[in-house]
């Protein structure tokens, strides 16, 4: 697969998926309306953001990269943040006088830090193949040099 097809298909995945965490802010049930618009303006700044991104892809922006992995970082810092603060959670409801209040509770954390993970995965794989990218065009000037 050429690079320039890849390209697309990245750009083409970014501007059909970031949308969807804007939809999962919009969906959410939380009881506060503050929190809630603070919420849609978060996800709806980094579903934004994903947009320009893969469109910036698909047109070879030399930025669009470095800010997907941004993205990516931020959406693996999210649920990580997640699942320490509902880990933490239920370490407290284990000293609550309630019986079994916790079972639950630290499977769901794993749950949510597994889900963030391919986040960090893919960020990962993404900054790798820019350092490799960079040692190949960079063996490649100094080819063309001599």
């Amino acid at each position: 697969m050429s690079s320039r097809t890849s390209a697309v298909k990245s750009g083409l995945t970014w501007v059909l998926l970031s949308p969807l965490a804007l939809l999962m802010a919009l969906i959410s049930t939380v009881e506060s309306l503050t929190v809630y618009y603070i919420q849609v303006a978060l996800f709806g700044a980094w579903a934004a953001c994903g947009v320009v991104a893969g469109l910036a892809g698909m047109a070879s922006a030399t930025w669009a990269g470095r800010m997907k992995l941004v993205l990516l970082r931020i959406a693996f810092g999210y649920f990580f943040v997640c699942a320490l603060l509902i880990a933490l959670y239920t370490i407290l409801l284990f000293f609550s006088p309630e019986p079994g209040a916790g079972s639950v509770g630290l499977s769901l954390a794993a749950v949510v830090l597994l889900t963030g993970v391919p986040f960090l995965y893919f960020a990962r794989r993404r900054k790798l193949l820019e350092d490799r990218e960079q040692k190949g065009l960079g063996t490649k000037e100094q080819n063309e040099k001599t």
